[in-house]
């Protein structure tokens, strides 16, 4: 019964995983349109369970009546508030299916802890995330508070992609000191992976309020740029000694791989917007591309250490040869 209740569980873990990168799909959809104050109310819209299709459906005051942080709302775009409001949907979708995750494991899986662990940070993480998107439209699109909210979007498929991991069978393989360049190597493009997207939120800050040309023309873009092929040529590297691994690393090997193409992706959408035509299909794919390989990062990291095979030291060849 174990055995047909986890993969159960994985399935379920693997929805809500798709469901998540939907919403951060939509999120920077929303980001990247300006749609963010389509519906410059929350959790409604305009007031309105379902929002309006035409600015006559609305009270002649309501720029007034939606006053947000001392700003009178937006003029009516139905095109913005229905991109919004989408994003609004996606996310209690992936809500209700998120808790749908932790009452199974609770039900079926209390004897694993680390799965109990992982899905139970899911619905605190998933209020947490509900009270910034809040705040994101109370504080009119700030752009620290968007950046939180992003930020709680990687935590939150985090979390899923560790409760579900533990369905594997996996164990922890002893580690020692010649492998510790290694593990540096690999947190190091990792942390530095964070950095470069922490720099692309300030590079869009600087574009939100200089527009594209001069705001592609301040230093950050130039650090951020530099920044990407230090990320990509540190994670292919990394990639290339998990290939040489003596231990068997399947699980591992793979989402280096998914790792290293997304950081690709990552970097061609962005000397596209750069140097071709700044789109916000680009602009989506750029960010997308960024966060998935912040989660698939980490997994390999994960497996890695944690991995189906062998648990003992192995004789592993050294960084530098």
């Amino acid at each position: 019964m174990n055995r047909r209740a986890l993969l159960q569980f994985r399935r379920i873990a693997v929805a809500v995983l798709a469901l998540f990168f939907l919403v951060i799909i939509a999120g920077t959809t929303v980001r990247t349109v300006g749609a963010g104050m389509g519906c410059p109310d929350w959790p409604k819209c305009y007031g309105q369970l379902i929002p309006p299709t035409d600015e006559s459906q609305l009270p002649p005051d309501y720029r007034e009546r939606y006053v947000v942080a001392g700003r009178l709302a937006e003029p009516f775009d139905p095109f913005k508030t229905w991109v919004e409001y989408i994003n609004r949907l996606l996310s209690v979708v992936a809500g209700l299916a998120a808790f749908v995750l932790v009452g199974y494991a609770w039900l079926r899986l209390r004897a694993y802890s680390r799965i109990l662990l992982y899905t139970t940070a899911v619905p605190i993480l998933l209020l947490i995330q509900a009270l910034l998107g809040w705040r994101v439209v109370a504080t009119y699109l700030a752009e620290y508070m968007v950046t939180v909210h992003m930020i709680f979007s990687v935590l939150l498929t985090m979390a899923v992609f560790l409760a579900w991991a533990q369905t594997l069978g996996l164990r922890e393989r002893s580690l020692g000191e010649e492998w510790r360049p290694y593990v540096l190597l690999g947190w190091g493009s990792w942390g530095f992976l964070l950095i470069q997207v922490l720099l692309g939120a300030v590079l869009r800050s600087a574009i939100t309020q200089y527009g594209v040309e001069a705001g592609l023309q301040k230093m950050v873009f130039y650090v951020h740029r530099s920044f990407s092929w230090i990320v990509l040529f540190g994670w292919a590297y990394m990639q290339w000694r998990i290939y040489r691994d003596p231990v068997r690393l399947p699980l591992a090997r793979r989402w280096a791989l998914w790792t290293t193409l997304a950081l690709l992706v990552q970097v061609l959408s962005g000397a596209m917007m750069a140097y071709v035509r700044f789109t916000p299909p680009l602009q989506v794919l750029h960010l997308t591309s960024a966060l998935f390989a912040i989660n698939a990062g980490f997994m390999t990291l994960y497996f890695f250490r944690n991995t189906a095979y062998g648990g003992a030291p192995q004789s592993f060849p050294q960084l530098s040869t």
